[in-house]
Parts: structure tokens; sequence; C-alpha cells
């Protein structure tokens, strides 16, 4: 190491030691300019005294630890960065020379939806150059409300200390403002969702639904500043009805854009795949935020018991503060829910997505279409032969117009008018039959149920694990009343 490298390490350490609270003069011990100062009327032996256990007591091995409110790959993320800022390298290469034999763990974490969105981070126990003697054990330990969180742990000599507070801070620094999930898509289960799959100008709803996704989901993203400031922040609880096929997994993704694009994390917890009480403390986490439960009422287990008006009092006791949160749970059986639980301030609106009108069976048309349509297509006869036809089935018809259209033309794709879309109409009709007289899964009723536990758990966070890590619904409830 020459000594340009010698002195810039020294000049990160002590700008570290500035960070984590280092003043000039401390304790005892003063400092001014190119000397110190003992405190007064002690002797010659008294102030070397003095100082031998000043040092002895520097060189004493102490521990730190603190804990973060973050995913314990954010906090070890995190740490990497923090380590590059304040040593001018990269964690993997100047690093190994101080593990001797003993290479440092590293663990490649996820940043984004693509193949290639990967990170190395560290993990376990390393070592900081520079800070000879310390040693850092990164790990995660259970917060009641949060799930896991970062943790760190630093053992070395008690003149480390600075520098160690100076770390942890910088670590929180980079949490803050370079957090891997804040401000993305992601689902129950830490994975990143790749929003750019759809296309908005692809996705087409009646005016009546989107005027109501504009106002009831939409606004709360795009203008949260200025609704917080008429009072319309903090928590909101849309329900999506419909049945099957009519978009309301395509508004799921089209909401993701909005709050990925001012800075909003999406959450989606998929029925079967993503754990519900996790995703909800993610978004406790990494607020302000959207949590997209698709098919609530599937996750409403048998026999509950708890009365509505039980959990609607629970609901109305809920006061945290600061808190920003859209909740969007999608059903198929808006039926099954109680009558309480459908005032404003419980569930703040009910989005009803059904069957597509005939300006929105034109929309889609001419979209899927294109040059193709020929201009005398009779939109009245069209929209008469999809009648009933949810978003999914009148998509299907103008996609099956299309091949049938290059299909009948040897592989060109030739005009395609009211008729050609008329049959491809007329063709889905037994599919649509079908489907409409098929059984659904099993379910359970007790809907109103599975909204008392999604809506208590993402806005109170209550929440309890027994030895086995399962989550115990009822003894949360009898804690939190």
């Amino acid at each position: 190491m020459t000594k340009t490298d010698a002195e810039r390490r020294e000049q990160a350490l002590e700008k570290l030691a500035e960070i984590g609270g280092k003043l000039k003069g401390e304790d005892d011990v003063v400092f001014s300019g190119n000397k110190f100062v003992l405190p007064a009327h002690t002797t010659l032996d008294e102030s070397i005294n003095f100082l031998t256990q000043r040092r002895d007591d520097e060189e004493n091995d102490v521990s730190w630890n603190r804990t973060f409110p973050y995913r314990p790959w954010d906090g070890a993320r995190a740490t990497k960065l923090a380590i590059e800022e304040f040593a001018g390298f990269a964690l993997g290469q100047t690093i190994y020379s101080f593990f001797g034999r003993q290479l440092p763990t590293f663990i490649s974490v996820p940043t984004g939806p693509g193949t290639n969105d990967k990170e190395d981070v560290p993990w376990g126990a390393m070592k900081i150059p520079g800070l000879r003697g310390v040693t850092l054990h990164l790990g995660q330990s259970r917060d009641p409300e949060l799930g896991n969180v970062f943790q760190i742990n630093a053992e070395g000599p008690r003149k480390w200390r600075h520098h160690i507070t100076g770390l942890f801070d910088l670590i929180e620094k980079n949490l803050r403002t370079n957090s891997i999930y804040k401000g993305k898509a992601i689902d129950g289960g830490e994975q990143f969702i790749d929003v750019s799959v759809v296309n908005q100008d692809d996705v087409v709803y009646t005016e009546s639904v989107q005027r109501r996704l504009e106002g009831d989901v939409w606004s709360f993203i795009r203008h949260e500043e200025l609704l917080e400031k008429l009072g319309h922040g903090g928590k909101f609880a849309v329900l999506f009805d419909g049945p099957y096929g009519t978009g309301k997994s395509l508004a799921a993704l089209l909401t993701a854009q909005i709050a990925v694009e001012h800075g909003w994390t999406f959450l989606m917890c998929r029925p079967g795949k993503d754990n519900l009480v996790q995703t909800l403390e993610l978004a406790r986490m990494y607020q302000p935020a959207v949590v997209f439960a698709e098919d609530i009422d599937t996750m409403a287990g048998p026999g509950s018991g708890s009365s509505v008006e039980r959990h609607l009092d629970m609901l109305d006791g809920i006061k945290t503060k600061g808190l920003k949160l859209v909740a969007v749970f999608t059903t198929n059986h808006a039926e099954d829910i109680h009558q309480g639980m459908l005032r404003p301030g419980r569930i703040g609106a009910v989005i009803r997505i059904g069957a597509m009108d005939r300006n929105g069976v034109e929309k889609l048309g001419r979209r899927v279409i294109g040059d193709a349509l020929m201009e005398d297509t009779d939109w009245d006869v069209v929209y008469e032969h999809v009648n009933g036809y949810m978003p999914a089935f009148v998509r299907e018809v103008f996609d099956r117009s299309v091949r049938y259209a290059i299909t009948l033309n040897d592989g060109v794709l030739g005009q395609i008018g009211t008729e050609a879309i008329c049959l491809a109409a007329d063709s889905l009709r037994d599919q649509h039959d079908l489907m409409a007289g098929a059984k659904e899964e099993v379910r359970s009723t007790d809907l109103a149920s599975a909204l008392e536990r999604v809506v208590v758990d993402a806005v109170n966070g209550v929440n309890v694990i027994d030895s086995d890590g399962d989550y115990m619904y009822e003894l949360a409830k009898s804690n939190a009343n």
C-alpha cells in the first residue's frame, strides 16, 4: 500500500468516525491542535497512569448492535454500499486480503425482475479494512409487527466505537435512499414483478369503471401530497367485485405501474402462492404502499366464529400514525359480505367490474385489430353478438378474428369486418356458457372473516407466531382486544 493509499484510508476512517459523532475533544482528554490536555491538578505519574489506563480501556473488546426496520437482504446490500462509500472499494475485491484463507460469504440477491438483475451482498461474519480487530455479524431478528428485519452486530476494541456508529448510520442512510424494495413492484415472497408486461393502451374498461379506478385507487398515488393536506391520506380499503375474466388482475398491473412511477411500493398477494401476513408486513415496512390481495374470499378459514360487529369495532379503534396504505381486495362473491362491512369508512369503495359496454367493445376492437379493420364495421351488430361477454372473452373474440383472417387468406392478414368478428364471437358462445355453468372451487362463505384478517393485519400489524412459525390468528385477535 502506498503512502497515498494509507492517507486516503486514514481520512476515510476519520470521516467515518465523525459521522458516528466523534468530536475533537472527548471525555477527560481534550485535543487542541497537536496537543492534548489532561484533567487539571494531576501529577506526571498520575498523567502517565491515566493515559495508560485510557489506552487499555480503548483496547478492551466491546459489542454494538443495531436493528433496522428493513428486510435482511436489503440491509446486507446497504452494508455493502456503506462500506464502498467510506472505504472507496467494492466488497469482494480488496476485502479478500483481510480474511486470510477464509473468503467472505456472499449471497446473490435479486434487485429487479430481469434475470440479470442480481447483486452479490455480504452475509454472516466479516471484517472491515482499517478497523483492526473488529468483526461484523450480519443477520436478522424477528419484529412483532414487521416480521424478519435486518440486524447487525459488531465486536471489537472500544476505540472504534465512533467508526461503528458511523458505519451503522451510513447503512441507515442507504436503506432510506437506495432500498432494494421500496418503490418497486414485488409479491409476498419478495420476488419482483415486471410491470411492463401490460400495455395501458390495450386495457379497456367501461367509462364508469375507468372513472372509479382513477378516483378510488389511483388518485391516492398520483395526488398523495394534496390529498394528505386535505385530510384524505392514511389508509384506504377498496373492494373489486366481478366474475372471472373481467380484468381485475389487469387492474392490479396497471396499479403497479402507477405506483412504481410515483415511488410507491406495490405488493401483490396471490392465493396459494404468497403469504398474506408477510405481504402486509412488507407493506408496513416499505410504505407508502399498495397491497393487492386477489380472491380474498378464498383466504377465509372455516369456523372463525367472530362476529362482524367485533371486528368492525377493532377496525374503528386502529389509529396508526403516518400510515399510507391502499389495500385492494378482489372477490367474485361480494354477496357474501355482511352489510356492515360495506359502510364507507370500513370498505372505502366497492368497484364492480362486469361485462363491457358498447363503447368499450368498439374501443378494444379498434386497438386489437388495428389497420386490418374494415371501415364499415357495424359495432351495434358486433355488440349484440358479444353481449354478456366478460372483457377476457371480448378480447378473445378480436384475437380470434385476426387468427381466422390469417388462416382464410393463406397466411396474409386480410380485412376484418362485421361478419368475421361476429363469427368469432359465436364460436366462443359454447365455451362461455360452459364456463358460466361450471362449478367453482370449494370456498368458505365467511368472506367478512377474510376481510377482517386482511385489514386488521395490514393496518394494525397484529400477529403471533408459534414455535413452528405458524400464524395464530385467534390468539392475535384476543390480544388485540
